[in-house]
């Protein structure tokens, strides 16, 4: 029987971080919430898919407490009533430090919930203040809380590029709680993109958001990524987590499967505002708007054709392992070489790799080789 990934998404949050481009609110009311969860599960139920596997379960971009227990398993039912969870299913769920308590760690254990991901960012409270996060002080009570009561599958995230986040910092953070809390198993570094202007073709209105301008005197200087992401890469690997995507590290056995197989092209459901899934080669999209959302409106889908899988092979590829020669023919080989030349890209074993400093330029190189 085919299996599949899920995706879920509650998009509403206890405050909207400054750097956030993603379909997410501050402002919600209890109604409004129960609108949300009752169309969603209504979208769930109406899905042409029915009692096919689902692999992992992702609940993603949402602050926990904004659900009853009764929402909660509101959704957890009417996913059981259309589709069979495998006997390894991988149900993670995305939090904030202000969200971990014991109370919500028993209820997403009884739901079968087995993977956390908290984002962290930094432990540089003037950064966090800035960019709208949980303090300091949060992130350590709940990471505290975690190792009482221990949790098996846990993950943080990071990102490099903050402001007021200096030179090396971030190396400090995750050593220091890596040599506190050994339950940590998987570990996000992500690069802050840059938004000081408006994109000219605007994919959604939350493309509307920018930065303070001010940052860009607040934060490391871009020319010291390279170094910043070689160094913290080397550091995790000597604590044995091993990166196997460019963003993202873990101890063995503990890579987040759900990410994996969507880098392999697994096909996924996704049910909420702003979904955007994978069937049948065909990538869909809902609405950013609640009301259009609710109407089914706005709702986009784009066949892939043969074209268009090789350049997310490649684009996957490169991401998560390496490219294959035998694809090299449908690849810029002058530009390839250039990039290899220029210790970029490495050659080895009929296989082009992303280098360490290559990593930085990855959409750039990816532009430049593909024909």
């Amino acid at each position: 029987m085919k299996s599949y990934n899920c995706y879920i998404h509650i998009p509403f949050c206890s405050s909207k971080c400054k750097y956030c481009r993603f379909a997410s609110f501050s402002w919600f009311s209890n109604l409004k919430i129960q609108t949300y969860v009752d169309f969603l599960c209504k979208e769930i139920i109406d899905s042409d898919l029915e009692w096919v596997i689902l692999d992992t379960i992702y609940f993603w971009w949402w602050t926990p407490w904004v659900l009853s227990l009764d929402q909660f398993l509101q959704i957890f039912q009417t996913l059981k009533s259309k589709f069979i969870f495998s006997e390894s299913v991988e149900i993670s769920i995305e939090t904030t430090p202000w969200n971990i308590t014991i109370e919500n760690i028993n209820w997403w254990k009884k739901l079968g919930i087995n993977r956390i991901s908290m984002w962290l960012q930094t432990l540089n409270e003037k950064s966090l203040i800035e960019i709208w996060r949980d303090s300091k002080w949060d992130i350590i009570s709940a990471l505290d809380l975690v190792n009482s009561i221990w949790f098996p599958n846990f993950s943080i995230d990071f990102i490099i590029w903050l402001p007021y986040v200096v030179s090396w910092e971030i190396i400090k953070n995750i050593d220091f709680l890596l040599n506190k809390y050994y339950y940590i198993k998987h570990i996000s570094v992500y690069m802050l993109e840059e938004y000081y202007d408006v994109p000219e073709v605007k994919e959604s209105k939350f493309d509307n958001i920018v930065y303070p301008n001010d940052w860009s005197n607040l934060w490391l200087k871009e020319e010291f990524f390279s170094d910043e992401y070689i160094e913290i890469k080397k550091y995790l690997e000597k604590k044995w987590f091993n990166r196997y995507e460019i963003s993202n590290y873990s101890k063995s056995w503990f890579e987040c499967k759900h990410n994996i197989w969507y880098w392999n092209h697994k096909e996924t459901l996704a049910f909420w505002l702003w979904a955007h899934g994978f069937l049948n080669n065909i990538r869909f999209s809902n609405s950013e708007s609640f009301l259009d959302y609710y109407a089914k409106k706005n709702i986009t889908k784009e066949e892939l054709n043969t074209d268009d899988l090789f350049l997310e092979n490649i684009m996957f590829s490169l991401r998560t392992s390496w490219i294959d020669k035998v694809f090299l023919e449908k690849l810029d080989i002058k530009k390839v070489n250039y990039f290899i030349e220029n210790n970029l890209l490495l050659e080895k074993n009929n296989k082009i790799i992303l280098t360490d400093s290559g990593v930085i330029f990855m959409d750039y190189i990816l532009w430049e080789i593909i024909i």
